[in-house]
């Protein structure tokens, strides 16, 4: 088979053999650059998912379609290309909705081929159409999930409209292949649909009157932060930000998507919002002007939008859904970020501005460690692990109580060091991730930090890692308990009991599947079990955490706040 016209001559040489959609599909992926493909099979997908094998990609099977839609989220979010993933209809997807949900607030493009089996005849069909039968629009469209929908006269171009619509909205894309369909003969040619793709819009620049705006609002200010968030965190937008913040006196800051631009700038504060230390803090509630450069200011990173309170706030952003999404900025610039970076340098190079020179970030406070055996300080185990581990990684974190701990307590070098997989909330987000993301970047190793309660949900994709043999390091916090729901009760004047559940041997559980593991009951386990590890597949890290040391983001909650 060619992947030009997919034609190819019969034994005669003369008519040429039309191919079925499906094949059409993955010829038209693997010229999109697909090379992986994160799949559950069934019945009804199977035809496209060998068809993507025949194509040379190389396929991920999964025990739980959250995982396979998950890995391709991690797949993108590490790479920064589009992730391909398959599932089947009905059950299929709806177990797939928490990680395609997760996707979209994160602005991680994937390509979702899935089938629709709700339009076929019940009586010729009673599994798949009778009982598995939903038709898929409403609830994608609820999450916020484009659908392209495939036809057999049109599958190229409509492979190619999916992609071209999960690259430039940065969204995950539902490809729905009607039942049946996949089998079609189909003439489409890939040539075409190639051929049709536009080139994306050129950068915006700021308009002379949001400079303007922008430039007075500065020039009034005295104590500035600049947050990077994804839109602005690239090396070279980065740099421009710091020669920025040098002409202004502003300190510096992220938001968890642009971790690790400024982490060698003497006015770095880290990440702003829930994740700030508190010498940070107090530089933030100082501040009277905040300037954000493509950061969403949702109201997790602005703390219920205290962190802005009573400051003048200048929102950049390329994107008009962002701006004014959740608080008004004062300032509102529809621009590229390095573009009005750019023009702002500009302006203050040209004209000084009286500022107090570079501005010094005050260091994050120390912690007692309060490690003992069996109980360790999460703090300490963070810190431990990242003395340990190469510098060169990718750290990804799921959901839970314990989620602060690596993601403040450990360095991430940049923005797709981090990955954190919390966007919708979800515990048990993590591990399909993380194997997306193993897959994708074998040239660094890949950490999952997770909570016991998180492993629970997803343990059986640990399977997924022995059976490729990825060197994947699954660090397990576990204290036995919910430990978020063992905080909030006791801010609800409840008792914590049944959030509590008692540590059970989860390196067991993982040796049972064929991973290496260790149970961590003092710092000092940490290195001969790094050090005993193959990397011919998963290590697992049984580590015992304290209850005892608390998150500080739960003392922003109110039980009384709507």
């Amino acid at each position: 088979m060619t992947s030009t016209n997919l034609q190819v001559a019969n034994e005669t040489g003369a008519t040429p053999v039309t191919h079925n959609t499906a094949q059409v599909i993955a010829a038209t992926a693997v010229r999109l650059g697909a090379e992986h493909l994160f799949e559950l099979m069934g019945g009804t997908n199977m035809r496209v998912i060998h068809a993507f094998a025949d194509e040379g990609i190389e396929l991920h099977h999964f025990r739980h379609e959250n995982g396979a839609v998950g890995a391709a989220d991690g797949f993108a979010r590490a790479t920064g290309a589009v992730g391909w993933s398959s599932i089947i209809q009905g059950p299929g997807l709806t177990n797939g909705l928490t990680a395609l949900r997760t996707a979209v607030k994160a602005k991680s493009p994937q390509v979702l081929v899935v089938p629709d089996t709700s339009a076929g005849p019940a009586r010729a069909n009673p599994f798949e159409t009778g009982i598995q039968g939903l038709a898929p629009d409403a609830l994608l469209a609820e999450i916020g999930v484009p659908v392209v929908r495939v036809s057999a006269a049109t599958a190229a171009q409509d492979t190619v409209a999916a992609h071209q619509t999960a690259l430039r909205r940065l969204s995950p894309v539902a490809l729905v292949v009607p039942y049946g369909v996949e089998a079609e003969p189909s003439d489409s040619d890939v040539d075409v649909a190639l051929a049709g793709i536009t080139e994306p819009a050129a950068p915006a620049a700021p308009s002379a009157a949001a400079a303007d705006a922008a430039e007075r609002a500065l020039r009034s200010a005295q104590r500035i932060v600049i947050i990077a968030g994804r839109g602005a965190s690239d090396p070279a937008t980065a740099r421009l930000l710091e020669r920025l913040g040098e002409l202004v006196g502003a300190h510096l800051s992220t938001s968890v998507r642009g971790v690790g631009a400024f982490n060698d700038s003497p006015a770095n504060l880290g990440i702003f919002g829930g994740f700030t230390h508190p010498a940070g803090v107090e530089v933030i509630e100082g501040a009277d002007l905040i300037l954000s450069f493509g950061a969403g200011l949702n109201y997790l990173t602005t703390q219920r939008s205290t962190f802005l309170a009573g400051k003048t706030v200048v929102q950049v952003d390329d994107d008009p859904g962002a701006l004014n999404r959740y608080d008004r900025a004062d300032v509102a610039v529809l621009a590229d970020a390095s573009l009005t970076a750019r023009e702002l340098i500009a302006r203050f190079e040209a004209s000084p501005h009286a500022s107090h020179g570079v501005a010094q970030a005050p260091p994050p406070p120390g912690f007692e460690d309060v490690s003992t055996p069996g109980g360790l300080d999460p703090r300490a185990l963070a810190r431990r692990l990242d003395a340990l581990l190469p510098a060169e990684r990718t750290v990804v974190v799921d959901g839970g109580h314990f989620t602060i701990w690596p993601m403040t307590y450990m360095r991430h070098e940049g923005p797709d060091s981090l990955l954190w997989a919390c966007d919708f909330g979800a515990m048990g987000c993590g591990l399909g991730p993380s194997i997306g993301a193993a897959v994708g970047r074998d040239d660094r190793l890949t950490v999952l930090c997770i909570g016991d309660c998180g492993f629970y949900m997803t343990m059986g994709e640990l399977e997924v890692a022995v059976r490729e043999g990825l060197p994947l390091l699954v660090v397990c916090f576990n204290d036995g308990a919910a430990g978020s729901e063992v905080v909030l009760a006791e801010i609800a004047g409840l008792p914590p009991d049944d959030a509590i559940f008692g540590t059970a041997d989860l390196a067991k559980a993982a040796s049972a599947v064929g991973a290496e593991a260790a149970v961590i009951e003092t710092l000092d386990d940490l290195e001969p079990a790094l050090s005993a590890w193959t990397e011919r597949g998963p290590l697992f890290l049984d580590c015992r955490i304290t209850r005892s040391v608390r998150s500080p983001r739960y003392a922003h909650y109110d039980t009384k706040s709507a």
